[in-house]
C-alpha cells in the first residue's frame, strides 16, 4: 500500500512540475504588467512599439478600433509617476512563457525593454502587446525594444 501511494505521489509531482501552463516573469524596473481588460482587444492596426508618457497619447489608443464594451474607459495611470511601454510580438509557436525585463541604462540615457519568449515548436502562433508599467521615463531618455525567441 505504501509503495502504491509513493508511486502515485511521484507521478503527481512529475505531472505537476512538468505542466505546460504559461508563466510570465517580470524583472528590472517593471512595476507591473498592464492589463486593459477584456473590453480592449487587439485591433490589428496597432503600432509595433509604444512609449506612452502622457494622458493625450494614452487616450489616442481608443482611436485604434472599436472597444468591445459600451462605456469603456481606459484604466487610470498617473503619468507624473509612470510610463506605459508596449511592444507587439508574434511568436513562432505557442508561447510557454514570457520573460519581460526593463533596465535603465543611465550611460546611454535609455530604457531597454527586453522580451524573451519561450515557445513550443508547433503551429500555434500567439500575439501579445506586452504592456508594462515602468517608472516615468526621464527627460531626454529613449526606449530600445529587444525581442528574443527560443
Amino acid at each position: 500500500m505504501k509503495l502504491k501511494f509513493f508511486k502515485i505521489t511521484i507521478l503527481f509531482i512529475i505531472l505537476f512540475c512538468s505542466s505546460c501552463e504559461q508563466e510570465d516573469i517580470f524583472e528590472g524596473i517593471i512595476i507591473k504588467e498592464f492589463d486593459f481588460g477584456r473590453c480592449f482587444p487587439p485591433f490589428g492596426n496597432e503600432q509595433e512599439e509604444y512609449v506612452i508618457t502622457n494622458d493625450s497619447l494614452y487616450q489616442n489608443l481608443l482611436t485604434l478600433g472599436t472597444v468591445a464594451c459600451d462605456n469603456y474607459t481606459l484604466p487610470e495611470i498617473d503619468f507624473t509617476t509612470y510610463t506605459l511601454l508596449g511592444k507587439f510580438t508574434v511568436s513562432d509557436g505557442e508561447v510557454k512563457y514570457y520573460k519581460r525585463k526593463v533596465v535603465k541604462d543611465e550611460s546611454n540615457m535609455k530604457y531597454i525593454y527586453t522580451i524573451y519568449m519561450k515557445c513550443k515548436n508547433n503551429s500555434k502562433a500567439e500575439i501579445s502587446m506586452n504592456w508594462v508599467l515602468v517608472p516615468k521615463l526621464p527627460d531626454n531618455y529613449s526606449v530600445e525594444f529587444v525581442v528574443i525567441t527560443s
